[in-house]
């Protein structure tokens, strides 16, 4: 009976066991394809149930088959067309969210370019950004970025027409590379770890020069979309890389082919400065939190 007692008040004396925050798996289909990818959940704090989350895709190992004349083959687990890259959570998205938790104005609107998984778009819609619009060129990433958005309330089933006055948040085909393509109107624009190539940093310094270049320091007067006359500031661009990414120093060079020396450099300092048009985080992923 003694031994029965000690172990019946055994877990009394324990300290109180640690919350499992599960979050919900899915698949996720191309419109117009068979194709499902497993993903899963990705949450900013993995200790946080309130944590704003974005799906990442679930890979399996590539199956290596065999033809008739014996060559090997590899199949992939995404659908034709789909890059590896934009599917998965990078540390310089984790550390654009983490900055957006502490300096986003609530009033702005937010546009990511090349979104990949959407986690700074998603942490933004989470703490209450205007409007915020996630862009990518890989058709699965932004699919993979609706479907969070959907499971997280901030965005609705349907959504072919822009309802701008009552939603907050919207994905969009961007291809970065391309000059032909406007941008959507933001007050801050994010992107992190997209210098995958030189193609992408050059159209990435493209379009940033574009947006530098189209406005001043100071506050302009346009029109907004109910045909009203407003006062705008000019956006801020924030630009989150890796210091091991070769290409943000061809990025680095395209810009400063039209700025000169008007360019700041890549900082450790991650609090931009109010006015500041253009930040440029410089980070190591040895120090990002996952937590």
């Amino acid at each position: 009976s003694d031994l029965l007692f000690r172990v019946y008040f055994l877990p009394l004396r324990c300290s109180a066991p640690t919350t499992m925050i599960i979050y919900p798996k899915t698949q996720v289909t191309l419109p117009g394809s068979t194709t499902s990818v497993h993903v899963v959940p990705v949450p900013l704090r993995r200790s946080d149930p309130l944590s704003p989350w974005c799906y990442s895709a679930s890979l399996s190992p590539p199956i290596v088959d065999g033809d008739d004349d014996g060559n090997l083959q590899a199949s992939s687990s995404l659908p034709p067309g789909a890059n590896f890259l934009a599917t998965q959570v990078w540390p310089s998205s984790r550390t654009a969210s983490f900055i957006l938790e502490s300096q986003l104005d609530p009033s702005w609107q937010v546009c990511e370019l090349g979104c990949g998984p959407g986690l700074p778009s998603l942490t933004a819609a989470k703490l209450g950004a205007k409007r915020v619009i996630a862009t990518d060129v890989d058709e699965l990433a932004v699919e993979m970025v609706r479907a969070a958005a959907i499971k997280q309330g901030f965005m609705k089933e349907n959504n072919d027409e822009l309802d701008l006055d009552n939603q907050q948040f919207f994905t969009q085909i961007f291809d970065l590379t391309s000059k032909e393509n406007e941008l959507p109107e933001a007050d801050l624009y994010v992107l992190s770890d997209l210098f995958e190539s030189s193609a992408v940093a050059e159209g990435a310094a493209w379009h940033v020069q574009s947006l530098l270049s189209q406005t001043s320091q100071h506050n302009t007067i346009k029109e907004n979309e109910r045909g009203y006359m407003e006062t705008t500031k000019c956006p801020r661009v924030w630009v989150f890389a890796q210091s091991d990414r070769a290409q943000r120093d061809h990025f680095l060079k395209k810009m400063r082919e039209t700025f000169d020396t008007q360019l700041p450099g890549w900082t450790s300092n991650h609090v931009p400065e109010r006015d500041a048009t253009l930040w440029l985080f410089d980070l190591d992923e040895v120090n990002v939190e996952y937590n």
